[in-house]
């Protein structure tokens, strides 16, 4: 991996909290595990970021004596690997500020919110906003195509391989132009060697480490073994896909219990070929046109989420699934899968 650039000389704390109009909550654009984004307008010209504040503890917490190691771990992590990558799909970090009453990263702004907010049509991007219209199937098709670039790249581009670890409908940004871009890497790994406690077949490194994820999300294979490969972000990157099919939430307690995770649910939907009774319902209005790539789909993500890494593709071969799956619909002028 190349050393990383110069990073921005003016992301400086007093900068950034006038940028942000002092953390003004008007300007929030939402909330992670370890921190709060809001919009500002960087001088010179009022250019518009994202400006990530991570919740820094005031002092040691007797009952969490290890949150403020935990949260600067993830600010390393992000200045670490962000500011080596270079992606169309990957939001950029343009610059940080290690200050010692805030921890500060500095990324592109994406204009229009989540996938999550898209799929699940809570709201827009600010509380004021509408909720967006569905995603046609040619639009979400589209953005999986280039999420699973994204990991194509983070696994296969870069030396050592990027596992981002936290791949959630929450962690893809939708440009103006519907462009989807990956996230959110506080909780990334390098599989460098000297971390690596074991190799498998081929290409690949084992980190072992503690299972961290979000809910729905998280490999059970790596959360059974403590054993962190790219084949976790497969699994994640299935839940997303499924998510895309279905537009429901990767988690919900409505759900009998052996269904609460939407990977067992549709895994056993497609198992008794019932998918159709969960495709999103926009999509099923799409007609019988597209239904082939949608079953197309949904088939990768059930490889995707295989309880078994080994059964799993990587992301180079779902990439390439997915670009054939593309090719099976007409083209459409403006839309590009990478």
């Amino acid at each position: 991996m190349p050393p990383p650039p110069l990073l921005l000389a003016a992301a400086v704390a007093a900068a950034l909290r006038a940028a942000t109009a002092g953390f003004d909550p008007s300007r929030k654009l939402g909330d992670g595990g370890f921190g709060t984004v809001f919009l500002a307008y960087l001088p010179p010209g009022g250019r518009p970021a994202a400006v990530k504040r991570l919740h820094v503890p005031p002092s040691p917490s007797p009952s969490f004596p290890s949150a403020s190691a935990t949260i600067t771990k993830s600010f390393c992590n992000e200045v670490l690997i962000l500011s080596a990558l270079r992606h169309p799909h990957l939001v950029r970090l343009h610059g940080f500020c290690a200050d010692p009453r805030a921890l500060l990263l500095v990324y592109d702004f994406v204009p229009n919110g989540t996938l999550s907010h898209h799929l699940h049509r809570r709201c827009g991007v600010t509380a004021a906003a509408p909720p967006p219209p569905p995603l046609p199937w040619r639009t979400r098709l589209a953005m999986a195509v280039q999420i699973a670039s994204a990991l194509e790249y983070l696994h296969f581009g870069v030396k050592p391989a990027v596992v981002h670890r936290d791949v959630t409908s929450s962690n893809i940004f939708v440009e103006a132009d519907m462009r989807a871009r990956l996230g959110d890497f506080g909780l990334s790994r390098l599989l460098s060697p000297p971390d690596a406690c074991a190799t498998g077949a081929g290409r690949e490194l084992v980190c072992c480490t503690a299972p961290q994820g979000t809910p729905g999300y998280l490999d059970p294979d790596y959360h059974r073994s403590f054993q962190l490969t790219e084949k976790s972000d497969v699994y994640s990157f299935g839940v997303v896909v499924l998510e895309l099919v279905t537009g429901l939430r990767p988690v919900d307690v409505g759900r009998e219990r052996r269904d609460v995770t939407l990977a067992d649910w549709v895994v056993a939907k497609i198992q008794v070929g019932e998918l159709r009774e969960v495709v999103d319902q926009p999509v099923l209005g799409e007609g019988a046109g597209v239904m082939a790539s949608v079953e197309a789909v949904a088939e990768l993500a059930f490889r995707c989420v295989a309880p078994d890494k080994d059964d799993r593709p990587d992301a180079r071969e779902a990439l390439a699934e997915l670009r054939r799956i593309q090719g099976m619909l007409p083209e459409v002028s403006g839309l590009k899968g990478s």
